[in-house]
């Protein structure tokens, strides 16, 4: 009997080994030239090799400074609106950005993958490392679609998405910032602090229903989005979650939330005071809002995270998506069709992270096996009682 009690744990850890391999492969190419593109597509994929995870880093640093920072490495870019009357007057500022959220956009959206190795559609499968191009046009780490299809005159250059991967993130802020000017004030309308971008998150992926939070597709008790153990959520929440948990990629940052009975039944958030929760889903738990660490010294050199020295922007914690193209090898693969308007990667299938390889798309399987082995064994000495 004790043998038995090791066989599925031993089964797990045997399935680490092979499951991220059979999971990992997966990169779209609908470049223009494909046979199988349908959307219109109309920038041809580009080679090129991915950045390694501190390169990302330095890009998301960058451009969460705006243009004044990037210069022509990205399009030129609107202003933002700041204030709301809660105390501050509304008015113009230029363009800034939370790094931690840019970072955590992008992961949702494609995993920090500009190129790939595309597997499909069949015309494009076994061609050398090139631009992501999901079927629906979402180009490169951002998954840009604005833009990117024939007889689209957009006001940044396409082909330049495509090739740069500095260029398709400062284009991916570009459209945040438009995102930003279209939704309600959340809070006191604050580009520094993370959680104000709560709305304009939410827009990136979709005015719509789907992203509520209060779409009975939801579970009314979920928490705080955990790629590592998936399930359904809004845009927004993926987002706010991979904010939490960075995988190590960055210094996580424990966003708080607007309550839900402000948010509304439709496909757009109401003016929003300030996030507090802890959870999507309970407010019994509070936490403190975020100003972004970018807004003093680009994102401490390559790792984004929470203003000030207790990572907050004032107040003491209280105990009480644009379509993206896939999904690393930890998320859920259960967006699509049902819960979210995200297309492509994310929801379809999982990829690799860039600069871990195999190795890193296996930790999560690893660990899970490991542990499980862990608590065999434990259950299997002699003597031992829950508690010792």
């Amino acid at each position: 009997m004790r043998s038995r009690l090791l066989l599925v744990p031993a089964a797990i850890s045997a399935a680490a080994l092979v499951a991220p391999a059979a999971r990992a492969a997966y990169c779209p190419c609908f470049t223009a030239s494909s046979a199988y593109n349908d959307r219109g597509c109309a920038i041809e994929a580009v080679p090129g090799i991915n950045p390694s995870v501190a390169e990302w880093n330095a890009i998301f640093d960058l451009v969460s400074q705006g243009p004044a920072a990037w210069g022509d490495a990205g399009p030129e870019t609107i202003d933002l609106g700041q204030g709301c009357e809660k105390p501050e007057a509304p008015r113009q500022v230029d363009a800034t950005f939370p790094c931690e959220l840019l970072k955590a956009i992008a992961m949702q959206e494609s995993g920090w993958q500009q190129f790939c190795a595309p597997d499909r559609p069949m015309d494009q499968a076994g061609a050398s490392s090139r631009t992501i191009i999901s079927f629906d046009c979402g180009y490169g780490a951002s998954q840009i679609t604005s833009g990117m299809r024939g007889g689209d005159s957009p006001d940044f250059d396409p082909r330049r998405v495509a090739a740069d991967p500095t260029y398709n993130a400062a284009t991916g802020t570009h459209i945040l910032a438009m995102k930003w000017k279209a939704t309600r004030c959340v809070g006191d309308r604050q580009p520094a602090i993370v959680e104000h971008w709560y709305s304009a998150v939410w827009a990136y992926n979709g005015l719509s229903y789907v992203n509520n939070p209060n779409n009975p597709n939801y579970d009314a008790g979920r928490g705080v989005y955990d790629p590592a153990i998936g399930g359904a959520a809004p845009y927004q929440e993926r987002v706010f979650g991979r904010m939490e948990h960075t995988g190590g990629r960055w210094e996580k940052t424990e966003v708080a939330y607007p309550a839900l009975g402000e948010i509304g039944a439709g496909g757009a958030p109401a003016a929003l005071s300030e996030p507090r929760c802890a959870s999507p889903t309970d407010c019994t738990r509070t936490r403190p809002l975020h100003v972004t660490r970018c807004a003093d010294d680009g994102g401490a050199g390559g790792v984004g995270g929470s203003g000030g020295p207790d990572g907050n922007a004032g107040g003491a914690s209280v105990t009480a998506g644009q379509g993206g193209p896939g999904g690393p090898v930890d998320d859920d693969g259960n967006d699509d069709g049902t819960t979210t308007t995200t297309v492509g990667l994310y929801g379809r299938c999982s990829c690799d992270l860039p600069g871990r390889g195999g190795a890193a798309g296996a930790a999560s399987w690893m660990a899970l096996g490991a542990g499980a082995l862990a608590a065999a064994w434990r259950r299997r000495l002699p003597g031992r009682r829950r508690g010792d």
